[in-house]
């Protein structure tokens, strides 16, 4: 005895959709978290290269023609090989005295590095792009002491 099955009407197609946002849904969380170890990476960056910098200022001796500000922003760029040297934007504090100036021992120099980091994937979604900002602030400021 043959046994038929009966064909629901209708649902033919109901899996191939399921699938289809489940595709969908998995390749955005996919997408969101590669964008988030690029904006991480970038982060790094931007932490070591302020590290530098701010040793680089606080080790810094005034000889003639070099200036507190260029030996900075020369040891955060140098730092920043990953990314474009022309998006760092660099900024030299210090308490009551210039950038050239000369330094007493026991100042504190802060260095601020930001760098917009453009986000390729996230500004690209309608909704999401509109919520979070492209380029993304990427910023970090190291606080160190003249010796």
């Amino acid at each position: 005895m043959l046994w038929r099955t009966k064909k629901k009407s209708g649902q033919e197609g109901q899996a191939l959709v399921e699938t289809t946002f489940m595709l969908l849904a998995v390749l955005l969380l996919l997408m969101g978290i590669i964008e988030f170890g690029f904006l991480f990476y970038a982060y790094v960056r931007v932490s070591n290269a302020t590290r530098e910098g701010a040793r680089a200022g606080s080790l810094w001796l005034m000889h003639g023609e070099f200036d507190l500000c260029k030996t900075v922003s020369d040891a955060v760029r140098s730092e920043v090989s990953a990314i474009r040297v022309e998006d760092i934007t660099i900024t030299l504090e210090s308490d009551m005295v210039s950038c050239s100036s000369l330094r007493k021992v026991g100042e504190p120099i802060t260095v601020t590095a930001t760098y917009n980091y453009p986000l390729p994937i996230v500004s690209a979604l309608p909704i999401i792009g509109d919520i979070i900002p492209s380029p993304f602030p990427v910023s970090r400021t190291v606080v160190m002491r003249f010796q």
